[in-house]
């Protein structure tokens, strides 16, 4: 019988999975570029989001169902795609596509995560979301593309806010080839050390099926090509500025993400929280919008929502809990979104998710500070 996972919180989580893993890897996953400000900001911004609840109400059964894109999700938690996920353990995204249906959910996959969509498609369980970049060629994103039709994918997720690989601080990154040179490090994780010994073949070949970059990132020129190769709902992810919104709505996204990759592009970069609501004034009438980034617990799925989100998307509880127990590991992390999620909604004094409105989170008055004005 597997041992149960047992972790309350996000920190414990990360708390284990530091224990679990090399710790090269394990920076690697809890860091993102340059100094990491952007990362501890995403998280440190909902501490400055305050929660208003109703007193003397209550309700004896909370209702945290919703849709996303016309598919009904148990909950407004979404799995973000995340690249090279089976780096962390073998299960990888069909893992995470597994949990996610159980759940109830949305598994949104990265094309870099290390397994093809028909290993994802085996082993999904509920709607996926295929996430494509174009990094590497028109026809190697056409090939994912076909996958995700042929399989009855719900929509496709392009990104648009990574045009480069960011050099990574000395030290802290780790990559397949690299891994090896670790060996203090990997003696003393032999668990993880042994997924990888078995797995590392598969994963490299995967990633060598990718080919070499070709391009640097999707252009706005590009979404006819997606709408037009696709034919279903295009989801733009990688927007930070009400501009941007309007840009990808113009240019025909269903829906966006609010998302600066975790952290792991640009260092600097404003925190998603923060920006969250300019960007529902300007495309939420006419779009659905996600929040990526920061989401650590189920009152802060509470803060997005009053701020205008559809649904949140959650990346590094998700790999952290992959890294520490597989398959089993999403479904624990997503069963504790579930719980926190319905405790915060009882504690607010609201019935449903969809009761949540402006009025219950105060934001600093900076947030609300306009926007600089375009450079002419």
């Amino acid at each position: 019988m597997p041992k149960k996972l047992n972790f309350h919180t996000y920190e414990e989580l990360k708390a284990s999975a530091r224990k679990a893993l090399p710790r090269v890897l394990f920076e690697d996953m809890a860091n993102g570029s340059g100094r990491s400000w952007t990362t501890r900001h995403n998280e440190a911004a909902f501490d400055e989001v305050d929660l208003v609840p109703r007193a003397a109400v209550g309700f004896p059964e909370r209702q945290l169902s919703t849709t996303v894109l016309g598919t009904e999700v148990s909950m407004p938690v979404l799995l973000s795609p995340i690249g090279a996920l089976r780096m962390v353990h073998p299960h990888g995204a069909p893992g995470a596509a597994a949990a996610a249906g159980r759940a109830g959910t949305v598994a949104s996959v990265s094309m870099m995560c290390g397994h093809t969509p028909d290993e994802i498609a085996r082993r999904a369980t509920g709607p996926v979301w295929q996430q494509v970049y174009l990094s590497h060629g028109y026809e190697k994103c056409a090939e994912y593309i076909e996958a995700a039709k042929r399989h009855g994918f719900q929509a496709i997720a392009v990104t648009v806010d990574c045009p480069v690989s960011p050099k990574p601080p000395m030290g802290l990154k780790v990559s397949l080839s690299s891994a090896i040179e670790f060996g203090p490090q990997l003696a003393r994780r032999p668990a993880w050390t042994a997924r990888f010994l078995t797995d590392g073949a598969k994963l490299a070949a995967a990633n060598e099926a990718m080919g070499p970059r070709k391009k640097q990132t999707a252009l706005w020129s590009d979404m006819d090509w997606l709408k037009e190769r696709w034919g279903g709902p295009l989801i733009v992810k990688g927007i930070i500025t009400p501009e941007d919104a309007r840009r990808a709505v113009d240019a025909g996204a269903d829906a966006i993400v609010v998302s600066n990759h975790g952290g792991m592009s640009l260092d600097g970069a404003p925190a998603t929280i923060t920006v969250l609501e300019s960007i529902v004034r300007e495309v939420g009438q006419e779009v659905e919008v996600y929040l990526d980034g920061g989401v650590r617990q189920g009152s802060d799925v509470v803060r997005a929502l009053a701020l205008g989100a559809r649904a949140v998307m959650i990346g590094r509880p998700q790999l952290l809990a992959l890294a520490l127990g597989g398959e089993r590991g999403v479904d624990a992390v997503l069963e504790l979104f579930r719980h926190q999620l319905d405790v915060a909604l009882a504690m607010v004094g609201v019935q449903s998710v969809h009761d949540i409105d402006r009025s219950y989170a105060r934001t600093p008055e900076r947030w609300t500070d306009p926007q600089p004005a375009a450079l002419s």
